[in-house]
């Protein structure tokens, strides 16, 4: 039997038996994050403030095989949660369960005992909220124990107390973990599963005596609790919210030194190292930079980061045992790039930084998430900066983190960072680019103005005074206006408001006019009038980058006054990119930023700026506010840049702009991209990093390498695919991992199924996860409809993990070829899709992301004509995303129709027109010239 063969009997052998699981894929109550509208009142979703917990007790008996009558992938549980009240004539008690049996429930007064008369209980499984209702008043300030015993389950979707595996000698070991955040603990007990309930917690697992088991304090006590099992009781937790209680129960190994651990599957454990150097130093660090001793928390003894092999999120800031997916925190210098090295290292700061902004001082609700992940993204940057030092990691935030989060915020379908959410679905939604990336740019932004030392004695006085507590927007600002009365006042409007503005700067003899207007790509035309206090800062030259501390300006429209304004060489906004905004100007500035660009230098262009400027014209252009034509032009000026950034930014730009280039022109397409990488290739080559070269040069050259293939560099492909089958022949002699990608992807595009079948099988057979990555993102690049209609087969296989299937399928479709036989599988195959990937929400995901790639009618015609024969498999819900999808499809197609022309002539005048387009290009720039001369 052939590779495809198996692979195929794999899948329907799979999918059949998904459909008859007990656990089934579509189970409504399972999968209930891919329903959007809420079915109850909004209100209704949130517990009321009746009743606070103070203290649980848990006890957790789970079963990882059968035993006697106990079903595998269930637990036993006990649970007892000290509760008061402060108020009068309180007769029910509101609380969160999911997905367990409850046998018994009591209610007792905690000071003797005495057993509180109760009526039968409610259950709403839509807001997933227990009632218990007494027969009598709570007393006001008397503490209560809620008693509960039950049974749970470990399902395999990577939430709750969830049940994960790995392989070990061909042996199948199964463990259980856990992922609560944000409504899951109710999955592993009864709980007050908000983040504004913070309790203490006490945790005692009862485990097979082969198993070790791990939470978030270190273990008090073990006794035998019977034969073959352990009862393992952990110290009391601080006071916390319930979504961070963590657990374990593995035969892991622990790598550790100096109050830090690294749990891992055995086989996994000489992977381990650099996360434990890296973590202690970062742990040390970031509490230096806070002021606040990790260790001085009472019960934080020591810190355990944990691998696991399934994991829904990247990782979990669980105080005191950080989980995460083991790409995020295994590396082997031998088989990780430099990237995943730096991934790692950046994850880990992230993590670690929410020890203090998410743990000990924790968003009050989800709707202000971004007071935890802002400043966990914002140290995933200058907190990994502290340890690792010559990353430039402050380059890399403003292209990954500020220009990446412009996109989603130039949608009218962006949100404030602060946002009301109540259903499960919407506190997931609020995990978003706008809540991460935005709010690390704001936090940026105030450092920038306050100044660093200012904005660390502030952050340390916010932490002090929240310690313990759950904070609001407010409290921040507080803490920050106490060291300038305006940091409120600046900052807030950022925080409240959608979107960012778009400046446009225009000039005259003594100054410069600037106005503001909110930038939305699809809507240049807009009447909206909000407006935000705008950071200033310019540069006339070189040495007036390096100012980045701004001054706010409110207002529309206002004056930078300045002697000699049109002598000037440029006039640059936004130093370094610190401001969160677009910059438009006019021609004659346009003229002198492109001559400038074009010049010796860059004229002296801050790198940052340079990158600004890329971004800005490739969004502009997109946003109807620049013409393609002189946006391409000025761009011209990349085929001589040599810094990562500015190249990331084109990267960007030129992904989305490929998308939308003409079936038509993608010939001439090609040969720009060609062009232009043309003296970036020359510079990076075809090779291993030196032991010397800086490491954002090595991620630049990831990019030129990859881009210079697949639009059929020569040399770059013959070179990459000699690579791939001197590694072929030779398996023991690996391939430099920072060329693994090209070269995968390459050796796979260009190979037949031979080298398909090799390197497939050597993703089943490695043993670390983010080799794994590099090899799914070779296999994506196969090029014939059979070896694509494998890939898709082993997507849906079990030799995908789940976390890993939505890559996999992405790393297929970024290959424009793959579509249209991407879309007939899907046809095809989309019950099988369905259960392999737990819904036909996955599906309609799945359709929708081919269709904002594709430039065919006739496949667009034949995936609608699908969904409408298919209406009922599918359901309203993945039917309606789809339609979504195709009206996208229409929208794109719009845009590529009004802008082809210009591009066309741009595209066509570079590549056909020779010494015309030499005069073109003179004729633009003196045309811009005179126009200054003649101000």
């Amino acid at each position: 039997m052939t590779l495809a063969e198996k692979l195929a009997l794999l899948v329907l052998v799979t999918c059949a038996c998904a459909v008859v699981s007990t656990a089934s894929p579509l189970d409504p109550d399972r999968y209930f994050l891919v329903e959007a509208e809420p079915r109850a009142q909004l209100e209704d979703y949130r517990l009321n403030d009746d009743v606070w917990p103070t203290h649980y007790d848990i006890e957790i008996k789970p079963y990882l095989e059968q035993e006697g009558n106990k079903a595998q992938f269930t637990f036993d549980g006990s649970a007892k949660i000290t509760v008061s009240t402060q108020k009068q004539n309180v007769m029910q008690i509101k609380l969160h369960m999911a997905r367990m049996d409850i046998s018994a429930w009591s209610v007792t007064r905690k000071s003797d005992n005495t057993i509180i008369p109760t009526l039968p209980q409610t259950y709403d499984q839509e807001t997933q909220i227990l009632t218990l209702p007494l027969s009598s008043a709570l007393q006001a300030n008397v503490e209560y124990v809620l008693s509960f015993t039950y049974v749970g389950n470990m399902d395999d979707d990577m939430h709750g107390f969830y049940r994960s595996y790995y392989w070990e000698d061909g042996v199948k070991v199964w463990m259980g973990s856990t992922q609560f955040q944000q409504t899951h603990a109710r999955r592993a007990f009864p709980c007050f599963d908000e983040p504004r309930f913070k309790a203490t917690f006490q945790l005692k697992i009862n485990h097979k005596t082969q198993y070790n088991v791990y939470s978030n304090t270190a273990i008090v006590g073990t006794v035998v609790a019977e034969v073959g099992r352990t009862l393992t009781t952990f110290g009391v937790t601080p006071s916390m919210s319930s979504y961070l209680i963590a657990f374990i129960v593995a035969p892991y190994q622990i790598n550790d030194r100096d109050g830090m651990g690294i749990l891992a599957r055995p086989q996994a454990q000489n992977q381990t190292q650099y996360s434990l150097d890296v973590g202690i130093k970062l742990l040390k660090a970031l509490e230096e930079w806070i002021d606040y001793p990790y260790a001085s928390v009472a019960g934080m003894t020591r810190m355990y980061m944990a691998a696991v092999p399934d994991f829904s999120a990247g990782a979990m800031e669980n105080w005191g045992l950080l989980t995460y997916r083991e790409t995020n925190i295994l590396y082997r210098s031998d088989d990780s790039t430099s990237m995943q090295q730096h991934r790692i290292a950046a994850v880990i700061s992230h993590e670690i930084a929410h020890q203090w902004f998410g743990d000990l001082v924790t968003c009050e609700w989800w709707d202000v998430t971004w007071l935890n992940e802002g400043f966990a993204r914002y140290y995933q940057y200058y907190g990994t900066a502290l340890v690792e030092t010559e990353w430039d990691l402050d380059h890399q935030f403003v292209v990954e983190q500020l220009q990446g989060v412009m996109q989603m915020d130039s949608l009218r379908s962006t949100h404030p960072m602060t946002h009301p959410v109540y259903t499960q679905a919407q506190a997931s939604g609020i995990f978003d680019n706008i809540s991460y990336n935005k709010g690390a740019v704001m936090l940026r932004m105030m450092e920038h103005y306050l100044t660093t030392e200012t904005f660390k004695t502030a952050l340390r006085a916010y932490i002090k005074d929240r310690a313990f507590k759950t904070t609001r927007p407010e409290d921040l600002f507080s803490a920050l206006n106490r060291y300038d009365p305006n940091a409120r006042s600046y900052m807030e409007p950022w925080t409240i408001q959608s979107g960012y503005p778009l400046v446009t700067v225009t000039s005259h003899d003594t100054g410069f006019t600037v106005t503001q207007k909110r930038f939305l790509v699809n809507e240049p035309d807009h009447n909206e009038q909000t407006a935000w206090p705008l950071p200033i800062t310019f540069a006339t030259k070189a040495s007036e980058f390096s100012i980045t501390r701004p001054a706010f300006y409110t207002g529309m429209t206002f004056e930078i006054p300045m002697q000699g304004a049109s002598d000037v060489e440029y006039f640059i906004l936004n130093n370094q990119q610190v401001g969160y905004y677009r910059v438009n100007y006019d021609a004659i500035l346009w003229g002198k930023i492109s001559k400038a660009l074009h010049s010796e230098g860059f004229g002296g262009i801050h790198v940052l700026n340079r990158a600004q400027i890329v971004d800005d014209l490739f969004n502009l252009a997109r946003g109807d506010v620049v013409p393609y034509g002189t946006a391409l032009e000025i761009l011209e000026y990349l085929k001589e840049e040599t810094e990562y950034a500015p190249w990331l930014a084109a990267v960007n730009g030129l992904t989305t702009l490929s998308r939308r280039i003409h079936a038509d022109d993608e010939k001439l397409f090609a040969a720009h991209i060609l062009d232009i990488f043309s003296k970036a290739y020359d510079i990076v080559k075809f090779q291993a990093p030196t032991a010397t070269e800086r490491r954002i040069f090595t991620y630049m050259r990831q990019n030129v390498l990859q881009w210079a293939c697949n639009y059929g560099h020569e040399e770059c492909s013959k070179a990459a695919v000699a690579e791939f089958h001197r590694y072929h022949q030779n398996p023991s002699v690996k391939v430099h991992p920072d060329l693994r990608q090209v070269v995968y992807c390459e050796g796979i595009r260009k190979g037949s199924t031979e080298e398909f079948e090799f390197l497939w099988n050597q993703y089943l057979t490695t043993n670390v996860a983010t080799e794994q990555i590099l090899i799914l993102q070779g296999l994506g690049c196969v090029s014939s409809s059979e070896l694509i209609t494998d890939m898709l087969n082993g997507i849906a296989s079990p030799h995908v993990r789940s976390q890993d299937k939505n890559n996999a399928f992405t790393y297929v479709i970024n290959n424009p070829y793959t579509l249209p036989h991407v879309s007939r599988y899907l046809q095809q195959n989309h019950a099988n899709w369905a259960a392999s990937h737990g819904s036909y929400t996955n599906v309609a995901s799945a359709f929708n992301n081919v269709l904002a790639r594709l430039k065919s009618d006739s496949e667009r015609d034949a995936i609608s004509a699908f969904i409408e024969s298919n209406k009922n498999i599918l359901g309203q819900a993945a039917y309606d995303s789809i339609k979504s999808g195709l009206e996208d499809y229409e929208t794109n197609k719009q845009f590529t129709l009004r802008n082809r022309d210009e591009i066309h002539e741009f595209l066509d005048n570079k590549i056909n027109g020779g010494a015309a387009t030499i005069l073109a290009n003179v004729s633009m720039i003196v045309g811009l010239l005179m126009l200054v001369l003649a101000r």
